[in-house]
């Protein structure tokens, strides 16, 4: 299970539920709605995590920059979906995808039969990480998934509220899995509306009412914690979890900052979702904030 260190300046906003005590609830749509990070307990992909480890992990190979940065977030369902590849010789395979091409001849090594097992283990998992959608969020209509295995290295992030660059008012959705056999280690910072209040009349946040909240994000990220260019400079709060080999957990990750410590593969499953369904389509992302900008300008007149 995964080993949690609970912050008393932080609130505690990660519940640890089992998957048929969520099944019992009607599914957690509600929660991770207002925040919070769900980790299924008592529960592991049933996963070959030896596989990934004899896939090669860089893409420095790769001449071509838009393909190499498809492979850096790739897709799970390119080891799986598609059209078949054609056999070439004893070992190779030909694609017609150049992304697929790039995928098997560099982080496959030319293997088909690594190839073979790599799809078969993402596929089992891509299938269970499937159901526990449907049993986290039985009520939800998504219109989009972004099913990304990740492969690289990741070592001491800032701590950040996601960025999607979409100026939509969208709601998501989001499984993790912990593909490694060594823990991969989060950091958990405040909710983005407590971040807004504890800084908002200090930092004039009220200048960005009625603008896309990604400018907001940028401003605090950027500005205030040190963005990529300056690590680790903030002195903020956080919670402490390691998830074991095979855990998932559920979470919106432009509610809560986060912040990979360490990590080396994980499948990270986003849903958009259609907000009329919803738990609460008041607590969409772009809601609350405006919601913050309402109470504090209120009590700051």
């Amino acid at each position: 299970m995964a080993v949690i260190e609970r912050h008393p300046d932080v609130k505690d906003f990660i519940l640890e539920m089992s998957l048929p005590e969520i099944r019992e609830r009607g599914g957690v749509a509600d929660l991770v709605e207002q925040g919070n990070i769900v980790l299924i307990k008592d529960f592991r992909l049933d996963f070959d995590f030896e596989v990934l480890t004899r896939l090669e992990k860089s893409i420095d190979a790769i001449q071509a920059v838009p393909i190499r940065r498809k492979l850096k977030k790739l897709e799970a369902t390119h080891f799986f979906e598609g059209e078949p590849p054609a056999k070439v010789g004893f070992r190779s395979l030909r694609f017609k995808s150049a992304v697929r091409q790039a995928m098997f001849d560099v982080i496959c090594k030319g293997d088909r039969k690594l190839f073979a097992q790599a799809s078969t283990a993402l596929k089992a998992s891509h299938e269970t990480v499937l159901g526990i959608f449907d049993t986290a969020f039985p009520e939800y209509d998504p219109f989009q998934l972004i099913a990304s295995l990740r492969l690289t290295r990741t070592l001491f992030e800032n701590l950040h509220w996601d960025n999607h660059s979409i100026d939509d008012d969208f709601h998501q959705a989001r499984v993790f899995a912990n593909l490694d056999i060594r823990p991969r280690i989060w950091h958990l910072g405040h909710r983005f509306p407590d971040m807004m209040r504890l800084l908002y009349e200090k930092h004039n946040l009220a200048r960005f009412a009625g603008q896309d909240p990604n400018e907001m994000i940028d401003f605090i990220t950027r500005d205030l914690l040190g963005g990529t260019d300056r690590m680790w400079l903030d002195q903020l709060p956080r919670h402490r979890i390691a998830f074991e080999p095979g855990e998932v957990w559920l979470g919106e990750s432009r509610l809560v900052a986060h912040q990979i410590y360490y990590g080396e593969a994980a499948l990270v499953y986003m849903w958009f979702v259609k907000v009329n369904s919803m738990s609460d389509p008041g607590n969409r992302f772009n809601a609350q904030v405006e919601e913050v900008h309402r109470e504090m300008q209120t009590a700051l007149t």
